[in-house]
């Protein structure tokens, strides 16, 4: 799903998380149909954030890429359950690790910013370099934006870093 990136390259910056669009809207046009999931949208358009995080965490604890990026969502933003950027990370970071878009950019978004994670201007180009490659360009301004922090040495580094990402991903 396309919508379940944190951020839009307009608002990419290191000062706060400008997340603009709400969960309920990238949930809802999910044509995902797994055990937990019809309920957790359900649940969403009741309101009930408490048991939509319970009924994704039962996809994403059983490797569903969608879900664990949707409980990383709802993690990352407090949504029915203590904000927990750390395990927000995680999540994203599983879910990236099966190739799911949204996963991959949201990654490269927390390495850039630290949430979560270690700040890693490296890390941060290579994955959403990656995220680029999947989503057909749509991280390319973030992407850019963040080589502009990097010394030369570490754009090598970085796009070292990018190309074996790519190369593990395209494989999948």
């Amino acid at each position: 799903m396309k919508g379940l990136s944190i951020m839009r390259s307009n608002v990419f910056d290191r000062k706060g998380f400008c997340i603009g669009q709400i969960l309920l809207i990238l949930v809802l046009f999910s044509g995902q149909l797994f055990a937990g999931i019809p309920a957790g949208q359900a649940a969403i358009l009741k309101g009930d954030f408490p048991r939509a995080f319970k009924e994704f965490k039962v996809d994403a604890d059983k490797g569903v890429a969608y879900a664990q990026a949707v409980v990383g969502v709802m993690l990352h933003l407090g949504q029915g359950v203590k904000r927990d950027l750390p395990k927000a990370f995680s999540w994203y970071k599983k879910a990236a690790e099966q190739g799911y878009e949204a996963g991959v950019a949201n990654v490269g978004i927390m390495y850039y910013k630290g949430a979560g994670t270690q700040q890693d201007d490296v890390k941060a180009y290579a994955w959403l370099d990656l995220a680029s490659h999947i989503r057909g360009g749509r991280e390319h301004n973030a992407k850019a934006r963040v080589a502009s922090f990097l010394s030369p040495q570490q754009l090598k580094k970085a796009q070292q870093l990018a190309a074996s990402l790519r190369k593990k991903f395209d494989k999948k």
